[in-house]
């Protein structure tokens, strides 16, 4: 791949699919929210997985949304995901709505972590998770080489040099910080690296049982 744009966006595209299936392999049905959904593309793939997944999209941006909401009618999905201009700190949706929330690359742009943290803890139901994945500044030898492998050379070097130069990339003891809050209601909190990328995985509490 020689292109080193097209190289780029071949490891996003497949880093959001591998989400995708994720998702999918960890829920058989339920309401999925993707915040700082952009133009909504891992909603398409998760709607594209499973019709019994009903994805959602939030973002800040009315331009992003909009051109999210027109790639879906353009696909045009049984289960088509529903998107809406919102922020993480005030999302609009009720209560323990989703069964899980995720989040790409958006994190870094929070100007108050713990409480969209905590906004995402409100629209989850009890036992459910939040993924919260962003820019690794330093990943692993072994996340390198497989990269390579997987893209080629030229594209996980091109990858690589952008998570180094990029202002928004996250080390490991930055994500420490923000899961050591304490003000964060999640009962369950751990960080886990996913290829290049790192992952906040967080968890609330399931429901009494009586």
């Amino acid at each position: 791949m020689h292109n080193p744009i097209k190289g780029l966006n071949a490891v996003r595209d497949g880093f959001y699919q591998e989400v995708a299936d994720a998702v999918y392999a960890s829920l058989t049905r339920g309401n999925v929210l993707d915040v700082g959904t952009g133009r909504g593309l891992l909603p398409l793939k998760i709607a594209e997985k499973s019709i019994h997944l009903k994805a959602y999209g939030a973002d800040v941006s009315p331009k992003a949304i909009e051109a999210a909401r027109a790639s879906a009618s353009k696909i045009g999905l049984a289960n088509a995901p529903h998107f809406d201009v919102g922020e993480v700190s005030s999302l609009p949706y009720e209560d323990e709505f989703f069964a899980l929330v995720v989040s790409t690359f958006s994190l870094h742009h929070w100007p108050d972590k713990a409480a969209g943290l905590n906004e995402l803890y409100r629209v989850l139901e009890p036992g459910g998770e939040a993924w919260i994945y962003d820019h690794w500044r330093d990943p692993s030898p072994e996340a390198r080489r497989k990269l390579a492998r997987d893209f080629g050379s030229l594209a996980a070097w091109f990858a690589l040099l952008h998570l180094r130069f990029v202002s928004s990339v996250m080390t490991e003891e930055r994500a420490r910080i923000i899961l050591d809050d304490p003000s964060l209601k999640f009962q369950e909190k751990r960080l886990e690296t996913c290829g290049i990328f790192l992952l906040l995985r967080l968890k609330k509490a399931g429901a009494d049982i009586n």
